[in-house]
């Protein structure tokens, strides 16, 4: 069946996993359905050692750019690829699992990195220094292209087929913005993410600030 073709294209969510140097990502997951709601907090004290008393010459915006922790719930429905069994064979076989273990392997550590770092320990041959670990980016947008980190992970499986795999779910997601010190190691594609990632917001503050000036004869009590 022909999609409807009056039907608006939707740009989809989703975070990709650079675990090589290369600027490849090596795991995307795509947003099934873009979340109903975002919501975004900035830790202040992430970047301030303390709050400027009353009076103080010392500037009350942080010297270092905040932490924005972000929380967003992603709804999971098979339904649609269940409607069209031909086309959707893995979903059939294995309902939500495939993206449900996407999602759980965004906290988990590679098998592989754990057996080497196990081999190098049975050799005495392993180091101080942690494995490299993968470098997440969400993108949410032409606006909203980050490096995160996954803080946390909750999944509720609502609904199974006859073989128990889930063809409803719901996934909440808790991800945190990775300050410079934190991707002095990232390959430079995802370390200059975050560089344009704030220049865009510096970018639209500057355009609101163009459009507000028309406003201004309308604010003062003049």
């Amino acid at each position: 069946m022909a999609e409807f073709p009056g039907r608006p294209r939707v740009t989809k969510g989703a975070l990709l996993v650079f675990a090589l140097p290369a600027p490849i990502p090596t795991q995307v997951v795509v947003f099934p359905y873009n979340p109903e709601s975002l919501t975004r907090r900035f830790d202040l004290a992430a970047g301030s050692t303390g709050r400027a008393g009353a009076g103080s010459h010392e500037p009350t915006n942080p010297a270092t750019p905040p932490a924005e922790q972000i929380t967003m719930t992603l709804q999971l429905d098979a339904s649609d690829a269940l409607e069209q069994p031909a086309n959707n064979q893995v979903t059939v076989v294995s309902g939500l699992l495939p993206v449900v273990a996407a999602l759980e392997q965004l906290v988990f550590p590679s098998t592989l990195t754990v057996r080497l770092a196990q081999a190098l320990a049975h050799l005495g041959a392993a180091t101080i220094t942690p494995p490299t670990r993968p470098w997440t980016v969400l993108v949410f947008g032409i606006g909203r292209i980050m490096p995160v980190k996954v803080t946390g992970l909750s999944v509720t499986e609502q609904y199974f087929d006859p073989r128990l795999n889930p063809i409803g779910a719901r996934a909440e997601l808790q991800l945190t913005s990775l300050t410079d010190a934190e991707l002095v190691d990232a390959p430079s594609a995802v370390r200059g993410l975050a560089a344009v990632h704030a220049g865009s917001r510096e970018v639209l503050a500057a355009v609101n600030t163009a459009q507000s000036i028309a406003a201004v004869p309308n604010v003062l009590p003049i």
